[in-house]
């Protein structure tokens, strides 16, 4: 390992590995830029060095500052977050976006910075990444998916979002295109009728998170998490896992049917399911309280599995 930079103070993990919670642009980076396996992952960690581990990843077009509100409340635990790769701080390279390639990176960070007993958290598609993680690592005895399918028969696509997809057309769309369309589907992610100055510190971090991704992040990652999870489902991959799994959705998601997600994942044993009420794809901004709550409960309450 090693780490190129650290642009703000913070607590250490071992001396390796300082941030903070903040709400930056994801054109900045309040955490350190590690070098793993020769990719560089923008990495922020907070909390108390001994205190129980979590790894959060975010998800699509986000960033990590999307996870603020729920760090904020959960002052007990040490939390690593990372930019997934092509997004926010993190290198932006022309390939690697599949599950498996990702799911390795994430795991060998693990092993980089020596942690175990890790509980991933994973919100919309950093699911995907979260269980591809742990498919590659011993370190993960705990997973947590947030707003994300089994496959995606159970989820829709914003209209037009094919569009984004053409060469050259759809790079200067994606960066240069009206920000209302931008923020339009960014509000998507959330409940009708959510109060979006609420979400973040930035007014901006939405559509700065949308921006950043290289155009290769935005393609590869929407094709390839379809591949990934035709051949079997989270559901099928978490039954195969064997570790306790929380999973927790919106109950008014504008990207999946919520309903048809969660009979899925009720099948599995060691999967303990809830639905939050008057909440949109993004429980962590809608419902940081209930989130924190959760995680507690999940945490506390060992393997057994329960539905709400």
């Amino acid at each position: 390992m090693i780490t190129k930079n650290a642009s703000s103070p913070g607590r250490s993990l071992g001396g390796r590995l300082t941030g903070r919670t903040s709400a930056e642009p994801a054109t900045g980076g309040a955490g350190t830029v590690m070098s793993v396996g020769g990719v560089d992952l923008h990495v922020r960690a907070d909390g108390p060095v001994d205190g129980p581990t979590l790894l959060m990843l975010h998800g699509f077009g986000a960033s990590t500052a999307w996870f603020d509100q729920v760090v904020a409340r959960l002052p007990e635990f040490r939390i690593i977050r990372v930019d997934l790769l092509g997004h926010g701080g993190s290198e932006r390279p022309t390939s690697g976006y599949d599950p498996e390639s990702q799911g390795r990176l994430y795991s060998r960070l693990l092993s980089e910075l020596d942690l175990t007993d890790v509980t991933v958290v994973g919100h919309s598609m950093g699911s995907l990444f979260g269980v591809a993680t742990a498919e590659h690592s011993t370190r993960i005895t705990r997973l947590v998916l947030i707003g994300e399918g089994p496959d995606t028969s159970t989820g829709t696509l914003p209209a037009g979002e094919w569009i984004i997809h053409i060469p050259w057309i759809g790079p200067i769309l994606q960066h240069h295109g009206p920000a209302f369309v931008t923020s339009r589907v960014v509000r998507r992610a959330f409940a009708p009728g959510f109060d979006m100055t609420t979400a973040f510190a930035n007014p901006g971090q939405g559509l700065d998170d949308a921006r950043s991704l290289n155009h290769p992040a935005f393609t590869q990652s929407m094709k390839q998490r379809q591949a990934w999870t035709r051949q079997r489902g989270l559901d099928a991959r978490l039954a195969n896992l064997g570790l306790p799994a929380l999973v927790i959705f919106g109950r008014e998601d504008r990207f999946y049917n919520v309903d048809a997600a969660l009979a899925r994942y009720r099948a599995v044993q060691t999967i303990t399911t809830t639905a939050l009420e008057h909440v949109g794809h993004t429980p962590i901004i809608e419902a940081p309280d209930r989130v924190a709550d959760l995680l507690r409960e999940f945490l506390d309450r060992g393997d057994t599995a329960g539905n709400e």
